[in-house]
């Protein structure tokens, strides 16, 4: 009964570690950035089309900051078409997650 005690210590220890060299790899990862045109978004993500010939996509999350030129903006200010530059993290599965998306600010009328 203690040899198991002792395996299942040993389990969360380890499992513990792995999950704090993660996050800490996770939090010294710089931002990946990228500019092009938006190809399409929802409310929870944007993909663009790059100016290498490539679609990326992005999730947007609550923490996600968007701006049309200096202004605040929400993700249905952003339209098709609109330049942008994205600022992402990778999450640990793989996937972008838009830290900033600053569009070009709209021509005054």
């Amino acid at each position: 009964m203690r040899a198991v005690n002792v395996f299942e210590e040993g389990m969360h220890v380890l499992i513990a570690g792995l999950l704090a060299l993660g996050l800490l790899f996770q939090a010294k990862l710089p931002l990946a950035h990228f500019t092009g045109k938006i190809h399409g978004t929802t409310k929870k993500q944007v993909i663009i089309d790059t100016e290498e010939g490539n679609q990326v996509e992005f999730a947007i999350d609550r923490k996600t900051r968007i701006q049309r030129g200096n202004k605040s903006a929400g993700a249905s200010d952003l339209k098709t078409g609109d330049s942008v530059a994205i600022e992402a993290r990778q999450e640990m599965l793989g996937y972008l997650v838009a830290v900033t998306i600053t569009a070009e600010a709209k021509p005054e009328r």
